[in-house]
């Protein structure tokens, strides 16, 4: 099987992102990318948060999968809103966004549950998290890189800095496990 050069590992893409100025037009799509998705729940509510996922954005189209056919039929009948609240999210990030596609067919195989014992995510608690220190230093790299940012709030800093640290904290606390 041929290995391909592309795939990296996310501590690879976290490192490369921040520390790494090659990568920044990559690294603002990922960003601007998870940004919206981070906001689903406010985009689509708690009605249908549960049973909706978003996972891709290309072509100014975001690609939806959907638990069933009949909620794709119904957020079909709400897509206008749920165009007008994506773009709300989106386009201070300079993504317009045109088109929704609900898929439903690939639901279940992006459902957590559905995954092997070995590929089921780790939840850490946030006590737990704490407990693995992260250098100062690094900490500073971090908030320094995120503050160049432009298309980014002061909030949406924030945030992403400490998902970043905690993604580091989780990282060592794996090392240690």
């Amino acid at each position: 099987m041929k290995k391909n050069s592309e795939t990296r590992t996310i501590s690879d893409l976290l490192n490369d992102s921040i520390f790494n100025q090659e990568s920044k037009t990559r690294l603002n799509g990922v960003v601007k990318q998870s940004t919206v998705f981070s906001f689903w729940d406010n985009i689509v509510g708690a009605k249908f948060s549960k049973y909706t996922k978003p996972y891709s954005i290309k072509y100014q189209k975001i690609y939806v999968s959907v638990k069933s056919p009949v909620i794709a039929q119904e957020l079909g009948l709400y897509k206008n809103k749920i165009l007008k609240k994506v773009n709300s999210y989106s386009q201070p990030l300079g993504l317009e966004i045109k088109d929704i596609v609900f898929n439903y067919k690939n639901f279940h195989s992006s459902n957590p549950v559905s995954l092997g014992v070995e590929d089921r995510p780790i939840f850490l608690s946030k006590e737990k998290l704490q407990s693995a220190k992260i250098s100062q230093t690094t900490q500073e790299k971090i908030k320094e890189h995120i503050g160049k940012i432009k298309f980014l709030n002061e909030n949406q800093k924030e945030n992403l800095v400490s998902k970043i640290i905690s993604t580091y904290q989780a990282n060592e606390l794996r090392k240690i496990d």
